[in-house]
């Protein structure tokens, strides 16, 4: 299999992008830019130089449409824990399956290709509190899955590469399943309605950071991208600004590096 450049690897995320705005604008099914993709499309227009992914923030609701209608080709396929429990993540990814991805010391459950990221975007508690005490909670178990997808405790350190052993042996007892349910259990909550706060709950990285006000996504606009016009929240300021601070300036150059561990390769 031939490993693919960086460029080669945006090339193919974009393609698999616009297969996605495609049907998403069929089905009437809202999303928005997220993360550095949204950051990439404000600062550059385009990619951030140096990343390697497309996030997508999708409302709940529209998510699990999207689940239900998507039908998988021989090319794309959609993964999703509600469609595969073997499928370790608690968001969906939409893959082009003509590649493969290499996640180095991580079991995903399936055999991946380069994809795309598709987070639902859910209520927090109107409390800011008891979303703060939410969001400690779901990143708890998020590192909990992270040691039960561990191929390996690896550790220069004896006594760290021990006790990494043992929360491993730990954590695969339950098994990653154990663990997403929990995280979706502190995730889908209808009786919150998402009037004060709103964020990607399911994969809360950036902690309370990730608590976002509500009326940034109250609506679209759209922002170019690649060339191209997608949609973004209507509040991208704030929603930038709550999980990076002064996010226009560039980082030192010794910083401009993703921060995923991957290869990736054309079958």
């Amino acid at each position: 299999m031939k490993e693919l450049s960086l460029q080669e690897l945006k090339d193919i995320e974009f393609d698999i992008l616009k297969v996605f705005d495609k049907f998403c604008k069929e089905n009437n099914i809202r999303y928005y830019f997220a993360y550095g993709t949204l950051l990439g499309a404000i600062r550059y227009k385009k990619f951030i130089p140096w990343d390697d992914d497309v996030d997508l923030l999708i409302p709940r609701e529209d998510y699990d449409r999207l689940i239900s209608l998507f039908k998988d080709t021989e090319q794309y396929r959609l993964f999703a824990f509600e469609k595969d429990p073997a499928y370790t993540y608690p968001f969906a990814k939409l893959c082009d399956m003509t590649t493969r991805k290499d996640e180095f010391g991580y079991d995903n459950g399936v055999e991946l290709g380069v994809d795309i990221d598709l987070f639902p975007l859910d209520a927090w508690d109107d409390d800011l509190e008891k979303a703060k005490r939410e969001a400690k909670y779901i990143k708890k178990n998020m590192g909990y899955l992270g040691w039960a997808k561990l191929k390996r405790a690896d550790s220069k350190n004896p006594i760290k590469r021990f006790i990494k052993r043992i929360v491993m042996i730990f954590c695969k007892m339950f098994g990653p399943a154990y663990f997403i349910k929990k995280i979706n259990e502190a995730t889908v909550k209808p009786e919150q309605k998402g009037n004060n706060f709103v964020g990607a709950k399911s994969w809360c990285v950036y902690g309370e950071k990730g608590i976002i006000p509500a009326e940034a996504f109250a609506d679209t606009v759209e922002v170019e991208f690649e060339g191209e016009m997608f949609p973004a929240p209507i509040g991208w300021d704030t929603y930038l600004t709550c999980l990076y601070g002064d996010y226009l300036p560039e980082p030192p150059k010794e910083k401009q590096k993703t921060h995923h561990s991957f290869k990736a390769y054309k079958v």
